[in-house]
């Protein structure tokens, strides 16, 4: 048996990390951060470029940058899993000396990236597992509606398949919160991340629900208002769209295309406070995520305790 991750708690310390901690965090993850904001700084005018390509249709263009472009997101996985690495090392209280000198790209960072391909492995066959077990619920649906006499039994049938798809959607994100939740703790203090997070959040499925919860509603609620006043209403939804002409909706995408080009611009050109503002707000946001696994597993494995296996 596993114990329970006390929820009020575990959100307390979150915000009390990514809040009163934040120089340290600052200073355990600078360094990924510099060199994330210097390679964005610098090709930042070909990514516009690769963008205007994409609304332009031009597909050679596209073809062409497409290399370094899957390159560019390498390099921004391994940067920010240094990040995550870092504040959850922090987070756990395993940093020794200054948090300014701290080597982000040490062991630690390898086990979780290592850990977080798995999981992308481990879901990608859940995927295919979930579509298949709809594909075969349905065909199964199918031919009990179409040999079932009546209307209300077929909507019963009906009814019954579409609760079976939830199900299977349903069971797929239960294993993806249960493996991810605590992968990064885990993999800072030793291999089988994936394996000990298992077996660690053995009935806190719905505990975990609630952490992850307090994180993302305020999180949702920042980008909403982000989306409302810096990007404007008029390039999320067409306006008047229910009485829209075919030419009005391809005029409004052109002009949304603009629109975002020209606010892309307008980021790169006022970069110096873009830059802080994306700072600060990542500070919090990974130290808020980092912090409730990190309080969370620290609830369930003291120091120098042994950690249960996976059945």
């Amino acid at each position: 048996m596993t114990g329970k991750i006390p929820v009020g708690e575990t959100i307390a310390r979150a915000y009390g990390f990514a809040f009163g901690n934040i120089l340290n965090n600052l200073g355990v993850i600078w360094i990924p951060v510099a060199i994330l904001y210097g390679l964005v700084f610098l090709f930042y005018p070909s990514y516009m470029g690769l963008m205007a390509a994409l609304i332009s249709r031009d597909f050679e263009a596209v073809r062409q940058a497409l290399p370094y472009l899957i390159l560019g997101y390498v390099l921004l996985f391994v940067l920010l899993i240094a990040q995550v690495a870092a504040l959850t090392k922090e987070a756990l209280g395993l940093r020794a000396g200054s948090a300014w000198l701290q080597f982000p790209f040490g062991a630690a960072m390898w086990r979780l990236l290592i850990g977080y391909i798995a999981l992308m492995l481990v879901c990608i066959l859940l995927y295919i597992a979930m579509i298949l077990i709809a594909v075969v619920g349905g065909i199964v649906g199918g031919l009990v509606a179409s040999l079932a006499s009546g209307a209300s039994s077929k909507l019963i049938v009906g009814a019954v398949t579409v609760i079976f798809a939830l199900g299977v959607f349903c069971a797929l994100i239960y294993c993806v919160v249960r493996l991810s939740f605590l992968l990064a703790p885990a993999a800072v203090e030793g291999p089988k991340a994936l394996r000990r997070g298992w077996a660690l959040t053995r009935g806190n499925f719905w505990r975990i629900f609630v952490l992850i919860l307090s994180v993302l509603l305020p999180l949702i609620v920042i980008e909403c208002l982000y989306l409302y006043f810096v990007v404007g209403p008029d390039l999320l939804v067409p306006p008047h769209m229910s009485g829209m002409t075919q030419q009005g909706l391809e005029q409004w995408n052109a002009q949304r295309s603009a629109g975002m080009l020209a606010l892309m611009q307008r980021m790169h050109d006022y970069w110096y406070i873009v830059y802080p503002i994306g700072l600060l707000f990542s500070l919090i946001m990974y130290g808020l995520f980092a912090g409730l696994s990190a309080f969370a597993y620290r609830a369930l494995v003291p120091p120098d305790h042994p950690v249960p296996e996976a059945p």
